[in-house]
């Protein structure tokens, strides 16, 4: 792009044409104040605060530098007298409709009106006349504090509940004195529709729209920031934490993130209770002989529990051992529990809460791509020209590919959501195909066999990239239409109808989530997405790709670091000789054969007095969707349960060892989210008490049972790993962040699926009904 140059307070600064005035100043080092404008949201031009004078032959005139583009030859003076003059007026015309109750406002020491005002020395009294007198926290929600007599009109709020959200709540309602930020019809939030994503909150500079959480218990000043990776679900959102005393505060999108841009879900946002909560385990407990747990020094909990874990391995040999871990742990961590269960415990009886939703999602995308997890950035799915969005509630599961979805949309495309119920994003799509639940299988075969019956496949991209085309072609034709309406409930006309919609504009987007709540879809499901999306010609391409997400936080790292029955870590066959020898060589020990169980099959041995003994990290088998008679069942029979967790759950009930582990925001290590993106978790405050990081106390018991077996920290444990995760190419733990596996031998990540250079890559399979 062509270059310009400019004078700003004496200075030549270059910059691009098309660039503002404020972005030159910026590139220079030129401070310019601003109040509505924000690097992350469309520009607005609604306070002028940003007015730098432009000096021309003669004369000159003032213009908004966070709008106006930067021109050859242009003369910018940003702290001239009449700047000065006019940046004071606008102040002190805020500050005239301003409540000015600095004293006890919880945005003081942060807000950017107040730090305005105190650089220009304006004062509050110049101009008077009538107030604003509206209704304080009038509004019941129970997230977000609202004082609109604060309001400066900025219309950030706005920017950011359209821009970034999509659920355009915010609005302008009146007009001149009486103008102001409402919901449509001054409805209470929630009745509005709002999604409490809380965007509005995080970019209102003057607590007009703030958050409840430590409101008139914590000031700004008082608190730590640190910024982490959320593994609250599959979507990896960087986030900024803000903590005091050990307890969190509120939470902000980290703006650097690769993955989520500064978004937030409304979990990711407000749902940090499992931190802050009385419940914590700050502790270690250890069955005494009367029954009850009593407290005792956490080594001691891990002498006991590895001595208990031996006798029990020795007596009834590995197999009757399980380990079980949740979806909030780090790869470093599930690559332990893996290693404490294969090496020292010598069982395949290892699962995280993601293997049956996972497992699947992996092997139906690789037998068909070579690539078994997601193929494109979740930021391609806002470069889509169609999508079809199928599986969980998806702005609810999986946010921000729902909220980038939105974005396509708005951009021009067109979106087909297929689910029972009419759920959030309905409302931004073209068609909603209220489908029989579980029926999106079926669904996608309807699809398929529309494609090929009217010909709407590109013929050239399948040539060129695909192989079987014969069998899948085959397949479909045994299947009927009828019988696809009949078990997704549609009629045959609204199927063709839709599928004409999602193939008639390219690129196409195929977004699933997984959900808990439902059965898992099984390889052929992953394989027949792959296929259409094939058949589009949009698998391989900027805004196509099939986007399928996982039901848990780090459910993909869980899979890949070996924490499932079927695979060791790199997705080696546990059971094949040739994978059991390359660990076997890489950790000095033998690796069993015997087959391990999944966690529900796990669940099913228990009962039947095959598993004797249990350890349960960062889980509630309550929660898991089994009958609670069929959990209590199980852990009563157990002769060992040891509880790993951060808080006291109802396991903690059953359990002869309670250790007291850590959150994801106080440990240290990397994750994987479904856009195989690696990221790295930074600890923002320590656990409290006694309690651990969970990568120490597995390696604790890694270090008790077999010494050779313990890592040196998580470092050494991502290195030991890597020599058996291809995938991870030469990236070390140091420069792994941000990079999305497969990574080349130059360290590169690999963002989306490349289909150049490879000799037809896509395998058909046969469609099932």
């Amino acid at each position: 792009m062509a270059k310009i140059t400019l004078k700003i307070n004496g200075q030549e600064v270059q910059v691009e044409e098309g660039a503002t005035i404020l972005e030159a100043a910026n590139q220079a080092g030129v401070y310019i104040p601003t109040l509505c404008y924000h690097p992350y949201l469309p520009l607005e031009e609604a306070c002028r605060i940003c007015v730098v004078e432009d000096v021309r032959r003669g004369w000159s005139t003032l213009v908004a530098a966070c709008v106006f583009p930067a021109r050859q030859g242009m003369v910018i003076e940003t702290d001239s007298e009449k700047v000065q003059e006019s940046r004071k007026t606008i102040l002190e015309l805020l500050l005239s409709d301003h409540p000015n109750e600095c004293m006890t406002c919880q945005a003081t020491g942060q807000c950017e009106l107040q730090d305005l005002a105190y650089r220009y020395r304006v004062q509050p009294d110049v101009y008077t006349g009538e107030r604003h007198r509206l209704p304080v926290d009038s509004d019941p929600n129970p997230f977000l504090h609202i004082d609109m007599n604060k309001c400066v009109l900025c219309r950030r709020c706005i920017r950011a509940c359209h821009e970034i959200q999509g659920a355009d709540i915010w609005t302008k309602v009146g007009r001149g004195f009486e103008q102001r930020i409402s919901t449509a019809f001054e409805l209470p939030l929630e009745d509005a529709g709002c999604e409490f994503c809380g965007h509005c909150a995080d970019f209102c500079p003057v607590d007009a729209i703030g958050f409840r959480s430590g409101r008139y218990e914590v000031r700004s000043w008082e608190t730590r920031k640190g910024t982490t990776v959320c593994l609250q679900c599959p979507m990896g959102c960087g986030v900024t934490y803000e903590v005091h005393n050990g307890k969190v505060v509120t939470a902000h999108g980290h703006f650097a993130s690769p993955a989520n841009g500064g978004a937030l879900c409304k979990r990711g946002r407000f749902n940090y209770n499992f931190v802050n909560t009385p419940e914590r385990l700050q502790g270690a407990m250890v069955q005494n002989d009367a029954g009850e747990l009593e407290s005792v020094p956490v080594d001691q909990a891990l002498d006991t529990a590895a001595a208990r874990l031996r006798d029990l391995a020795d007596q009834n040999g590995g197999p009757s051992v399980a380990v079980l871990a949740g979806d909030m742990l780090t790869n470093e961590e599930y690559y332990l529990l893996q290693k404490l269960a294969r090496g020292a415990l010598q069982t395949h009886n290892v699962d995280s809460v993601a293997g049956p939703w996972q497992l699947p999602l992996y092997e139906g995308l690789a037998t068909s791509l070579g690539l078994g997890a997601m193929t494109n950035p979740l930021s391609d799915i806002a470069r889509a020209k169609s999508l079809l969005v199928l599986g969980s509630n998806t702005l609810e599961k999986h946010a921000i590919a729902a909220i980038r979805a939105r974005k396509a949309v708005r951009e021009g495309a067109v979106m087909i959501v297929a689910h029972p119920d009419q759920v959030a994003l309905t409302k931004n799509a073209e068609r909603h195909l209220a489908i029989q639940p579980g029926s999106e299988s079926a669904l996608v075969c309807g699809f398929l066999k529309v494609v090929l019956e009217e010909k709407l496949y590109d013929e050239g991209f399948v040539e060129a990239n695909t192989q079987d085309f014969d069998k899948l072609q085959r397949s479909l034709e045994k299947i009927s239409l009828a019988g696809v309406a009949e078990k997704t409930g549609l009629s045959e006309d609204a199927l063709r109808d839709a599928v004409r919609l999602y193939a008639s504009r390219k690129p196409a987007c195929l977004i699933y989530g997984a959900d808990r709540a439902g059965d898992p879809a099984d390889e052929t499901f992953y394989r027949m997405c792959v296929a259409l999306q094939a058949l589009l010609g949009s698998v391989g391409v900027p805004g196509g790709g099939v986007m399928a997400m996982g039901v848990a936080g780090n459910g993909q790292g869980a899979v890949q670091f070996g924490a499932c029955p079927k695979y060791l870590p790199g997705f080696r066959p546990a059971t094949q000789a040739a994978s059991r020898k390359v660990a076997s060589n890489l950790w000095g020990v033998e690796v069993p054969g015997e087959p391990g169980l999944s966690w529900p099959d796990m669940f099913e041995a228990i009962d039947k007095g095959q598993i004797k003994a249990l350890y349960l990290v960062g889980l509630d088998p309550f929660g898991l969707g089994l009958p609670e008679r069929k959990v209590e069942s199980a852990l009563a029979k157990l002769q060992l349960l040891i509880v790993q967790d951060t808080a006291k759950t109802r396991a903690a009930d059953f359990a002869h060892v309670v250790l007291p582990g850590a959150a994801y925001m106080e440990k240290e290590g990397t994750a994987v989210n479904c856009e195989r993106r690696f990221q790295r978790l930074s600890p923002v405050m320590a656990p409290p008490g006694q309690a651990r990081a969970d990568f120490d106390l597995i390696n604790g018991l890694l270090r008790r049972l077999h010494e050779n077996l313990a890592p040196a920290g998580p470092a050494a444990a991502f290195a030991e790993a890597a020599q058996l995760v291809k995938e991870l190419g030469p990236a070390s733990y140091e420069t792994v962040d941000g990079l999305c596996w497969p990574i080349g031998e130059s360290g590169t990540g690999t963002e989306r699926l490349l289909l150049q250079g490879s000799d037809k890559p896509i395998k058909f399979y046969a469609a099932r009904l």
